[in-house]
This record gives structure tokens, sequence and C-alpha cells, in this order.
């Protein structure tokens, strides 16, 4: 009885996860979304990316390979900001030299996903909640 509840619980937090990633564009508008993505990003990323996220951060000058300029993700992609694929940039799904392996990414578990099966499903939503915070703040940082 309680393995089922618990994988019910399970299946449910995976299907919310899924429904907000389906709304993320409206969800993404609300401000305080937007200031909690830019705290992680601030913290997380633009030592490298800039506090702009214009790829030009203190350690930029130290890197094999020059950071790129995020505020430039919707315009190489035609107008559209990539937001699943810049998650799964993020959580280390698709990997990018400058960032490590995607058993190693630079940012360690913060933002990668755990495999099926491992962690708790409030462990789990809590990394998808982070990712979607930071994705949402890096589409709110694009170029017009």
């Amino acid at each position: 009885m309680v393995r089922q509840c618990l994988c019910s619980l399970r299946n449910g937090c995976v299907m919310l996860i899924g429904v907000l990633l389906c709304t993320a564009p409206a969800w993404a508008a609300n401000s305080q979304v937007v200031e909690a993505g830019k705290r992680l990003y601030t913290k997380n990323c633009a030592s490298c990316h800039g506090r702009d996220g214009k790829g030009d951060g203190p350690l930029a000058g130290t890197l094999k390979t020059k950071p790129a300029d995020l505020t430039g993700l919707a315009k190489k992609h035609g107008g559209q900001f990539p937001y699943i694929e810049v998650v799964d940039l993020i959580d280390g799904t698709s990997t990018s030299a400058s960032h490590g392996s995607s058993e190693m990414p630079v940012w360690g578990e913060t933002f990668q996903s755990d495999s099926p099966g491992s962690g708790t499903a409030m462990e789990q939503a809590a990394v998808r909640g982070r990712l979607m915070l930071l994705t949402d703040y890096l589409r709110a940082i694009q170029a017009q």
C-alpha cells in the first residue's frame, strides 16, 4: 500500500513538472520568477557569462572557449527562445565542451536532473524548478 502511494506521488510529481514545462511561457512573465532566476544566474553563471549574459564574465579570459553571449539565443533560433534546448544544456542532458561532460557539468548537481528512480520526487522537482527559473531568466534577457 505504501509503495503504491509513493509510486502515485512520484507519477503525480512527474506529471506536474511536465505541465509546468508546457506552461513555462505564461509562467515566465511573472517578475518574481525572473528575479529568482536572476539570483540563480548571478550565483552560478555570471562568473563566466557575465553579469548581463554577454559572455564577458571575470573568468571568461581564463577559459579555452569564450562563453556564449546568452542574450542572443532567440536571435540564433529565428526569434524563438529555445526553452527545452536551454534546459537540456544546463542540466547536462545535452553537452557543451565548456560546461563539461553530462556526468560532471561545471555546476555539479545544482541543475543536473536526477536519473529516473534516484532521489525523491521532491528533490527532482526542486532541480526542475531551479532549471526553469534559470531558463525563464535567460529568456527574459534576450536582445530585441
